[in-house]
């Protein structure tokens, strides 16, 4: 029971990611704030932790808009007293480089992948510093610290994912913990809307060192970890859960 009574909310929480550490942070005792606009998919989740004698909220809350955003803080406030843990972890990831893509969709990439981010610790930290403390955890990816061809937005995004945890860290250390999770390639609904095949999901797990893709679990796992004091000395870093990915130079086919 390393969440105890705490209070996490969490985002993009109707699927993939977002789900397994839901669950997982219910299993350690934690009310969990379930937000997504998936209202499906988000009841999934609070059913699989309510069937499991935990407890669950769900918000549909679009957290690239600021008014929603206060509102779901405001609501959790409402409901459970406090915020103590964050995983801001929803994200959209479109393909195209910088000439393909438009206007439209570089700023809803950056709203949903990084403002969301900005937004949810704008209305969050004052309740966590009135409260003596908190801890933010932020999804990053691979992208963060590695190029990959024609997902020019998704990068921007989550480069600067990265930059704002560190600089949330800085400002308001020591009540407040922020850490990133650099997830490398985890299979997930997301993946389905990127019509990414079986075969591609084979070549993709080659080039890692470990030889398979990642689950969400993997990465529930990891922030478990930042969530609870187990990293109570850890803040303004990041974790690469890549499977190995990003630390070796693959051989060709």
């Amino acid at each position: 029971m390393l969440l105890e009574n705490k209070v996490a909310l969490i985002t993009g929480a109707a699927s993939g990611i977002g789900r397994a550490t839901a669950q997982l942070f219910a299993k350690e005792g934690a009310n969990v704030v379930v937000v997504d606009i998936d209202e499906n998919g988000s009841r999934e989740t609070v059913k699989s932790i309510t069937n499991k004698g935990g407890n669950a909220l769900f918000l549909n809350s679009d957290i690239g808009k600021m008014s929603q955003v206060e509102d779901m803080i405001s609501e959790t406030i409402n409901r459970y007293g406090q915020i103590d843990i964050i995983h801001s972890n929803a994200a959209v990831n479109p393909i195209g480089n910088a000439t393909q893509i438009n206007e439209r969709i570089w700023d809803n990439t950056l709203s949903i992948c990084l403002k969301a981010t900005w937004m949810i610790a704008h209305h969050a930290i004052p309740s966590m510093l009135n409260n003596g403390g908190g801890n933010i955890i932020v999804t990053g990816s691979v992208h963060s610290i590695r190029g990959v061809q024609s997902h020019t937005p998704y990068q921007a995004a989550k480069g600067g994912v990265l930059s704002l945890t560190r600089s949330l860290a800085a400002d308001f250390g020591p009540t407040i913990r922020v850490n990133a999770i650099l997830p490398g390639a985890i299979v997930t609904p997301l993946w389905d809307k990127l019509n990414i095949s079986r075969e591609d999901h084979e070549k993709i797990a080659k080039t890692c060192t470990l030889k398979r893709n990642g689950t969400p679990d993997d990465i529930a796992n990891a922030a478990l970890f930042l969530a609870s004091d187990m990293s109570s000395f850890m803040t303004g870093a990041h974790i690469v859960v890549d499977g190995g990915l990003t630390s070796i130079i693959a051989p060709y086919d």
